[in-house]
């Protein structure tokens, strides 16, 4: 076992999931351009496509045709007299900026790099850079995150945010947290917002563990803490306000799906 703890030293393990992430955009580009020829194929691509066009052109909704029936798009509703997609806004618009820049393609593979570098850093953070390194060479080859990371769907940008939001909020309140915790809590905020504007259920889900260790948190912590506590419930709240904000600007009711 000594011949092998050389594995284990932080520098080596941090390039060798630098090279893992590299490994996963290249996996995952090459599913979208050999696999899926860069185009959508399932209704929820062709849906999240068309409010990205949308968006990239500067619209929420754009009126229905005359004839709405005649011009169908999967899961893109006409309501009194307006068309606009039914998924919440994050994913579309991330891939509006790929659409404007002209690298619509390349959008899910970047996220999918990034994806495995977050899960090892998350796997550092919890256990050590070993098991970082492990969790991150099990995610590469993996059906599920190949499949989804050469699509047009949001699962790339679901887990860069999941796993960016696990690992900033405990670098900000977790048994060793960062000199400078309000870095990672403003992090933290950002990527719960983002996750709720993306992926509403998903961020609930992930979500609630953190809650329970943040009331611990806050029955336990400093006043400080206290303070940086109440700012991620801050960002929860102004998210589900962007939320029912959304809803509403598209039906005229905020709880209006």
């Amino acid at each position: 076992m000594m011949r092998f703890r050389w594995l284990a030293s932080p520098r080596l393990c941090g390039w060798l999931a630098l090279a893992l992430s590299l490994a996963g955009f290249l996996a995952a580009a090459w599913v979208t351009w050999r696999i899926y020829e860069a185009v959508p194929h399932v209704e929820d691509e062709l849906a999240y496509v068309w409010q990205a066009n949308a968006l990239a052109d500067g619209y929420l909704s754009i009126p229905s045709p005359q004839h709405p029936a005649s011009f169908l798009v999967p899961f893109v509703v006409d309501h009194d007299g307006m068309r606009f997609g039914k998924y919440p806004p994050g994913w579309p618009a991330v891939l509006s900026l790929g659409i404007s820049l002209g690298l619509r393609a390349w959008v899910n593979p970047l996220l999918a790099g990034l994806g495995v570098w977050l899960t090892y850093c998350l796997g550092r953070r919890v256990f050590n850079p070993l098991v970082g390194l492990l969790a991150a060479t099990l995610t590469v080859p993996s059906p599920f995150f190949l499949l989804n990371s050469g699509s047009l769907l949001p699962h790339p940008l679901g887990l860069v945010l999941s796993a960016g939001f696990a690992w900033t909020w405990l670098g900000a309140f977790g048994p060793q947290p960062s000199r400078r915790p309000w870095l990672p809590t403003l992090a933290a905020s950002l990527l719960l917002l983002a996750m709720q504007l993306t992926r509403p259920m998903t961020a609930l889900a992930v979500a609630l563990p953190f809650c329970i260790h943040g009331l611990v948190r806050l029955h336990r912590g400093d006043p400080a803490e206290r303070r940086r506590l109440l700012a991620v419930v801050l960002a929860g709240l102004i998210g589900v306000g962007l939320y029912l904000l959304w809803q509403y600007s598209l039906t005229g009711d905020p709880l209006l799906n």
